[in-house]
């Protein structure tokens, strides 16, 4: 089994590219041709049942996804590599740093979810897991997620490419997977350095949240906050989201 992937460049930085829970590898159309050939290679992966691997089939667990992760690093021949996660994918970034502390460099997680999960009462879990068929739901779910600023149309975009992007099995499997797992206990031992980047209008994980979870959870931690951004920096807000990323990876002297 082979996991689905795009690699572009030629650079030293080793850049393994994480989408989340509403989304494909597609997510990072707008920067991924910004990243230089000349300084970074760059791997999107799509998880089980996204995208490229989109017939996959698997757990759809947080486990699953790093140790996927991890074996793509290896057919890369990557034995050291940074990593850049959304949503989702933020989460996955911890559990790859647990499992390979030695091998990942230092992380950017992007409105992520942390090792404690993301609790919901029934009511709001009845209504994501409408999402999975109504796509009035998942319009809403969005415009939640991007603070409630942006035209129907943008909002609908994201639902169809959503609906194209991803089986219904692994988009309810992974609701319970970013949900219900918790391994906030283990996270206090990561020394690898992570940089958090927050939407200031992210309706369900923004600054706020960051500050009660990842900056007290993590030692290495440090925060940048996108005024103009909800949940979707790399699609709200591009070209800031891009320099937040390439200024930590690769800083200028």
């Amino acid at each position: 089994m082979t996991i689905g992937c795009n690699v572009a460049g030629y650079g030293p930085i080793r850049l393994l590219v994480l989408h989340g829970w509403l989304s494909d590898k597609g997510v990072y159309d707008l920067i991924a041709p910004l990243f230089a050939h000349a300084r970074y290679t760059i791997a999107l992966m799509d998880f089980r049942g996204y995208g490229l691997s989109r017939n996959l089939q698997g757990n759809y667990t947080i486990d699953e996804i790093a140790d996927d992760a991890l074996a793509l690093a290896n057919t890369l021949d990557w034995n050291e590599f940074h990593v850049l996660g959304h949503s989702m994918g933020g989460m996955v970034l911890q559990k790859m740093a647990l499992k390979a502390p030695f091998r990942i460099l230092s992380g950017i997680a992007t409105a992520p979810v942390s090792a404690s999960g993301f609790e919901m009462d029934e009511g709001t879990r009845a209504f994501f897991l409408s999402a999975a068929d109504s796509d009035e739901a998942l319009t809403e779910i969005f415009n939640i997620l991007t603070g409630k600023r942006h035209a129907k149309g943008f909002l609908e975009s994201l639902t169809q490419s959503t609906r194209r992007s991803t089986t219904r099995n692994a988009f309810l499997g992974y609701l319970d997977a970013w949900t219900r797992t918790n391994f906030a206990t283990e996270v206090g031992s990561i020394a690898l350095p992570i940089r958090i980047i927050a939407g200031a209008h992210d309706g369900a994980l923004g600054p706020d949240v960051m500050k009660q979870t990842y900056l007290k959870q993590l030692k290495n931690v440090q925060m940048r906050v996108i005024d103009g951004a909800g949940h979707y920096p790399m699609l709200e807000t591009p070209a800031e989201f891009f320099s937040l990323v390439d200024g930590y990876l690769a800083p200028k002297s």
